[in-house]
């Protein structure tokens, strides 16, 4: 891996670490919980990064691939003792699978028309998971076991759940930076960039689309399994919701989609926006705080399109030539 890109991630990974460390000490443990919040969302962002920031495949459907990682881990632990370090595998691969089925038909699809696709498809399993509730218990969901151990995916102190996400989000990032520079992601760039001069190259335009959107469904169920045993409770109203693909999506866009940082920026703008609104706003107003990313979302499309990290990047630049 380059070195300036591990110096980051060592900067980053450090920045969280202390963060987090100093306000376990001071018995905080709401913040340390925030904190994991988002880096399980940057994760996630991460995640739909791979489909529409390196493929140029715009999802509206990632819950689904969240909510079948969450409830194939929790129904293999539940009824069959499976701990979730495990469920995460099988999870991510269930996640992969409805991917590949909702792929075959959709990827040749182009603009809106695939995202469209991939909201129905949120939908129907949505709706097929409140239809089986022999198996899913419909709406009421599925509440975890608490009275596990760490080796089924369970901790007491919050301060484990973040060291878990922190090492989840850089495993992730580093993946990424390699996808980024390897063989496939140049081809990804350049289906993303004009698929027609791709195929003129000999790029398979369905091959390369399907690999990403089955790595970003693999990875979107695993961090369902880690949803799930961090929130303890799944229902089809928490975990595949219209507004839980939104709220993923949103992450990226805010920070920058495309790039490794932009998704870390962009959850940690959200999450604290969302949590610091939910303090002050709570009760009544507990929804005000989207009036608020509507309006971010409103300016950053206008003055930054490509996202903040971008625009970041670009003052560093002119800064640096200035001095």
């Amino acid at each position: 891996m380059d070195l300036k890109i591990l110096k980051i991630f060592v900067v980053m990974a450090s920045i969280f670490l202390i963060f987090s460390s100093v306000f376990r000490l001071l018995n905080m443990y709401y913040v340390v919980y925030v904190v994991t919040l988002i880096l399980l969302w940057a994760y996630l962002g991460q995640c739909w990064n791979i489909c529409y920031g390196y493929a140029g495949l715009l999802s509206f459907g990632h819950a689904a691939f969240l909510g079948v990682g969450a409830y194939t881990s929790t129904l293999l632990l539940i009824n069959y003792n499976v701990t979730p370090w495990i469920g995460m595998l099988i999870g991510g691969g269930a996640a992969a699978l409805i991917g590949l089925i909702m792929g075959i038909p959709t990827l040749k699809l182009r603009g809106a028309y695939f995202a469209l696709a991939t909201i129905a498809v949120a939908e129907m399993v949505r709706l097929i998971t409140l239809k089986l509730d022999f198996i899913t218990n419909g709406p009421l969901g599925l509440l975890l076991p608490t009275n596990l151990s760490p080796l089924y995916f369970y901790f007491e102190d919050t301060f484990h759940w973040f060291i878990v996400s922190l090492a989840m989000l850089i495993a992730l990032l580093a993946i990424s930076y390699k996808l980024e520079n390897s063989k496939l992601g140049m081809a990804l760039r350049a289906v993303k960039e004009n698929e027609a001069a791709a195929a003129s190259l000999g790029v398979s335009l369905f091959k390369y689309k399907m690999i990403a959107l089955l790595l970003s469904a693999f990875f979107t169920g695993v961090g369902g399994v880690f949803f799930a045993q961090f929130v303890g409770y799944i229902r089809p109203d928490i975990v595949l919701p219209p507004e839980r693909s939104d709220e993923i999506l949103l992450v990226p866009l805010l920070g920058g989609t495309g790039t490794l940082l932009g998704p870390v920026i962009g959850s940690v703008i959200f999450i604290a926006l969302k949590h610091v609104f939910l303090a002050f706003f709570g009760g009544g107003m507990a929804g005000a705080y989207l009036i608020l990313y509507g309006a971010l979302i409103m300016f950053i499309v206008l003055f930054m399109p490509q996202g903040i990290y971008p625009y970041l990047s670009k003052i560093l630049v002119r800064c640096k030539l200035k001095a």
